[in-house]
């Protein structure tokens, strides 16, 4: 097991929704993710996002508790208000072209709110870092990030993030890339660093994230990082994987999309082209990142 150096204390925390709650909690999944990671976090916390049985999903969360393998779970519809109100965000600031980010950002969120680490480690519950991997991933980035204020946050490389390391990277040395994007699916972060008004500011380069997603976390923490020239660091040599999800009669139930997602994915491609368009040719704004063309939004 891995432990952090002083007095140094990290947490680790995770979340579920009504689609994939049965994957982590009725079978061994949460037990893996945490016995991966290889170390002494001074938490395990879990976030219950978005269901519909709350009673059945809470006593399989506390039997997790009785057994151990985490120390606590939040719903986190009982703290939203609490939490939005921390960081400053409106509950209406989610929508964008058509769709709600809102359920996509609240486990992280709720895990910054509730995380009481100096650090936190997050995984979304599709993500799992691979089997006999190196927990130093967790210790180095630790040191990296307190010797460089510029480091934001670090992860392994993940099945979405490898063309980043490719195209996206500033510099490298022997066991990181630099690179300047940001993923909700995994990351390690001085949690402090989370908070403060720092979710209501714009960078064109958060236009790459899905439309489906609205103005979801991951969206906004990529715009602060740009216009603040923050860096991203990213292991090697540790790998994290990213699956689809969901419980199994859901995984049975899947279907093409109905007429009306169609219709609402394409007017909010249209809709996006079309702010897109606004941002660059009239407001000025840069794929590139700077300081520059600071956009305040959803005050």
């Amino acid at each position: 097991m891995s432990t952090l150096p002083g007095a140094e204390t990290i947490s680790f925390f995770t979340n579920c929704y009504e689609g994939d709650w049965e994957r982590v909690l009725k079978e061994n999944r949460l037990e893996t993710m945490i016995e991966r990671c290889k170390t002494n976090f001074f938490e395990k916390v879990l976030i219950i996002n978005n269901v519909k049985d709350r009673n059945q999903v809470e006593q399989y969360a506390k039997a997790a508790v009785d057994k151990k393998i985490i120390d606590a779970y939040y719903f986190a519809e009982d703290h939203s208000e609490a939490i939005l109100s921390a960081f400053s965000i409106t509950r209406k600031s989610f929508h964008l072209d058509f769709y709600d980010g809102y359920w996509y950002s609240m486990g992280p969120l709720a895990a910054i709110y509730f995380c009481k680490g100096k650090y936190l480690l997050y995984f979304t519950c599709d993500c799992m870092i691979e089997e006999g991997a190196s927990p130093s991933w967790i210790t180095d980035s630790v040191e990296l990030m307190k010797k460089d204020h510029s480091i934001f946050v670090a992860n392994p490389i993940g099945d979405d993030n490898r063309g980043e390391c490719k195209d996206g990277t500033l510099k490298e040395d022997d066991k990181y890339y630099y690179t300047i994007g940001f993923s909700d699916q995994c990351f390690l972060v001085e949690n402090s660093r989370f908070y403060g008004d720092i979710y209501n500011d714009y960078h064109y380069f958060s236009e790459r994230y899905p439309v489906y997603a609205g103005d979801l976390f991951e969206k906004r923490v990529n715009s602060y990082m740009s216009l603040n020239l923050l860096i991203r660091i990213i292991r090697k040599d540790v790998y994290y994987s990213h699956e689809k999800l969901l419980n199994k009669e859901l995984e049975a139930l899947r279907a093409k999309p109905s007429l009306k997602k169609k219709a609402k994915m394409m007017a909010g491609t249209y809709s996006r082209k079309l702010r897109k368009a606004i941002n660059r040719r009239i407001l000025g704004h840069s794929k590139y990142r700077s300081e520059k063309s600071v956009t305040r939004i959803h005050i």
